[in-house]
């Protein structure tokens, strides 16, 4: 039985990721109380899920760790094609590698991983890679606080896929990415919202960032702007997730249709600054957004690979390789 009629719905999403007039409208409509908690990576949101904790009705997971949580039996298929808004979902982002059929989830928002600037400090020469990982250093500049994202833009530069798991290919990655960070520019490993304030200030030349994280900053601060590297870079979805234990199933089922309203869907992307999935929500987005290439990767980039998602890493030897240079380089 749903305690409390089914009217409450309790969530585990990443910080600052939903408009608070969004989650006011539904529980206007449903007559419903909403619970948010946050995370900030989605390991501390799986230790959460597995320490018996709160009994949460929906998580935002980013693809990448579907199938992880579909191992750990966390997830309960979430029945999307039966949803009255499922058919606002793009062509591109349905049907996924990491949820054949989308059997347990729907795609939230993404973000694509760009370079970013403060034009007042600093005027890129290329919008490449190059000025972060080539010989020269003479550019003051932080990587984000992430394995893969960090790994990914390397293994991109070299002209390879953000998923290698070819042994070669991983340790020239490592060997890259050990110089980088003996550079006098390298500044530290940082997340997004510090990477932006540091580029507000003015301490940084360049930033590895998500570019949601930059264009809030972009919105107040036109001097601030980002590019997508020329050699290609990595973008993330993350995704509305049913949890096995969800106390509230039909109301969770309810919100996720709620949030594939085109204008539900565009008043998110209007307040997060992250890509949207929608189709419906497209023509809704605010133009200061869809101005900006970084913020919806062309088709031609996502099929070409130029663009590219990040995958699971197959477990064994690759895990741990990957895990092995993340290590060596938070130790320098």
């Amino acid at each position: 039985m749903e305690r409390n009629g089914g009217r409450v719905l309790r969530i585990i999403m990443w910080s600052d990721y939903i408009d608070p007039d969004v989650v006011k409208q539904f529980e206007k409509q449903e007559n419903a109380r909403v619970i948010l908690d946050t995370f900030e990576s989605n390991e501390y949101m799986l230790a959460k899920l597995q320490g018996g904790g709160a009994s949460y009705d929906l998580a935002t997971p980013s693809n990448y760790f579907i199938q992880v949580m579909v191992r750990a039996k966390l997830l309960q298929p979430l029945e999307a094609q039966k949803l009255s808004n499922f058919g606002n979902i793009g062509a591109g982002f349905l049907n996924p590698n990491f949820d054949p059929g989308n059997v347990y989830t729907v795609p939230y928002q993404y973000a694509a991983t760009g370079l970013a600037y403060n034009g007042k400090r600093f005027t890129p020469s290329s919008e490449s890679w190059k000025l972060i990982f080539g010989d020269t250093d003479t550019v003051r500049f932080s990587l984000l606080d992430d394995p893969r994202e960090v790994i990914g833009a390397a293994l991109k530069y070299l002209g390879y896929s953000v998923n290698s798991s070819d042994v070669a290919q991983l340790r020239e990655a490592r060997d890259l990415l050990r110089r980088t960070v003996s550079k006098r520019g390298f500044e530290s490993f940082s997340g997004g919202p510090e990477v932006r304030n540091k580029l507000l200030a003015g301490t940084l030349d360049l930033g590895q960032i998500y570019v949601g994280d930059l264009l809030q900053g972009a919105a107040e601060d036109p001097n601030l702007k980002v590019y997508l590297p020329s050699e290609g870079t990595t973008i993330s979805t993350d995704t509305l997730v049913l949890l096995r234990g969800s106390p509230n199933p039909a109301l969770a089922r309810k919100f996720v249709n709620f949030v594939l309203d085109g204008e539900v869907s565009a008043a998110i992307s209007n307040y997060t600054y992250y890509g949207n999935p929608n189709t419906a929500a497209a023509p809704l987005l605010d133009p200061f957004l869809r101005s900006q290439k970084a913020f919806n990767p062309s088709q031609d980039d996502l099929k070409s690979g130029k663009v590219e998602f990040i995958n699971e890493l197959k477990a064994g030897n690759t895990t741990r390789l990957y895990d092995r240079i993340w290590t060596d380089l938070k130790a320098r």
